[in-house]
């Protein structure tokens, strides 16, 4: 590659329109006549692998861009979490919230009318476009396959076709359209368009770090019914429209119980306590878990009585005689 030995994949972005780094990288493939694996190679990268710090200096280069406006538009692994962690766009978020998979999500009718592909799609937290409606793909509708980053251009799939929606985008419930404002805005950094949009989302959400808001929503909002599976939901499989139905339903029970000045028993009923358990021990951030914690302690000193539970004692205290 004669002519990139001398040069760099210089494109122009707009910060304020929150572009992804690999959305950005892959126009500047484009624009050079460069395919995706020719210029991994080229930069010595290989994003099979989770990227890292290291990997930040070397896009910054090759896109003719500040270190740090790069930083924040990629998932970052946190290899001092043990994996478990990941930093996209000032947010530390669990693995689960923001894969570092090869895996993507478009929204076709955002490719065609801005060219580029936004970083709130990088996340599970954006099931659906709050400008299309429920309009994401994570899969081709020309060849089926799952969409990946390792293709010829952003609005091209590995089958060289232009993404297509393959019908009308459903509109969003007014819940979940409140929720992607501000998930979109705080991965954007435009801090008075994500608190108005949290003025209209559960106060029981406000101050949570988006990782936080997310899991807790998640655990309120699997379960349609007590007992249902939960596998099929809450994973990395699942339609998104299912992931939507989720979290529309966790923030609509959350609403709930923050209005209410009591909470009922039987409102864990439909709680994943499993996940408010994990949020609990494993937060993004302390108030995360903190409440989190409130909720399990609110649960156990509601739940009606019934058999004694023999070694049971409260949560994070240490027992008196082992």
């Amino acid at each position: 590659m004669p002519a990139l030995e001398q040069g760099r994949l210089g494109v122009s972005v707009n910060p304020q329109l929150g572009e992804s780094a690999m959305s950005w990288m892959l126009r500047a493939f484009q624009a050079n006549g460069v395919g995706y694996e020719e210029g991994m190679r080229w930069m010595g990268l290989d994003r099979r692998q989770a990227l890292g710090e290291a990997d930040v200096a070397v896009l910054a280069w090759a896109l003719h861009a500040d270190a740090d406006d790069v930083r924040g538009r990629m998932v970052l692994l946190e290899w001092r979490g043990g994996g478990r962690w990941v930093h996209l766009a000032g947010q530390r978020l669990s693995r689960w919230v923001a894969p570092t998979s090869m895996l993507a999500k478009v929204c076709p009718a955002c490719l065609r009318e801005r060219g580029f592909a936004l970083v709130v799609w990088m996340t599970r937290a954006a099931p659906a476009c709050c400008r299309h409606g429920y309009s994401l793909l994570q899969q081709c509708g020309a060849c089926s396959r799952p969409i990946r980053w390792a293709r010829p251009a952003v609005r091209i799939c590995q089958c060289g076709r232009f993404f297509k929606t393959t019908e009308e985008g459903r509109p969003l419930e007014p819940e979940l359209n409140f929720w992607l404002r501000w998930v979109d805005a705080v991965l954007r950094g435009d801090a008075p368009a994500a608190q108005d949009a949290m003025g209209a989302l559960p106060p029981l959400l406000h101050d949570l770090t988006l990782d936080g808001a997310y899991r807790l929503v998640e655990a309120f909002g699997l379960l349609e019914a007590p007992g249902d599976p939960v596998r099929n939901v809450r994973h990395s499989s699942a339609g998104l429209v299912e992931v939507g139905g989720v979290l529309v339903r966790g923030l609509r029970r959350l609403i709930d119980l923050g209005q209410a000045e009591t909470i009922a028993p039987d409102v864990f009923d439909t709680v994943h306590l499993p996940v408010l358990a994990e949020l609990a021990d494993e937060p993004a951030a302390e108030l995360d878990g903190q409440r989190a914690a409130w909720l399990l302690d609110v649960h156990r000193a509601n739940r009606s009585p019934g058999v004694r539970r023999v070694g049971a004692r409260p949560r994070r205290q240490m027992p008196l005689f082992l």
